[in-house]
């Protein structure tokens, strides 16, 4: 049985933690910039493969190869016009 052990946390801990946090809120924050400054032909081309990807990982048999959802969920935003 494991048991849990309360450690107190420095104050200069926390700061240190809260700079860090504020450090990756502005990275993700630039590269969520970028992406949107992309033409959208490229946006959708980089969403297309980050689907194919992710899509790969999985075992076969719980693979669904059908693109309909991704290109309703495009539609639905306003980036894609058939």
């Amino acid at each position: 049985m494991l048991r849990s052990v309360a450690m107190s946390v420095s104050a200069s801990d926390r700061e240190f933690m809260r700079r860090i946090g504020e450090a990756k809120a502005a990275s993700h924050a630039d590269a969520a910039a970028r992406h949107r400054a992309l033409p959208l032909r490229e946006r959708l081309q980089r969403s297309w493969a980050l689907y194919l990807a992710g899509r790969s990982a999985l075992p076969d048999a719980e693979r669904d190869d059908d693109p309909t959802p991704f290109y309703d969920r495009a539609r639905a935003l306003g980036l894609y016009r058939p």
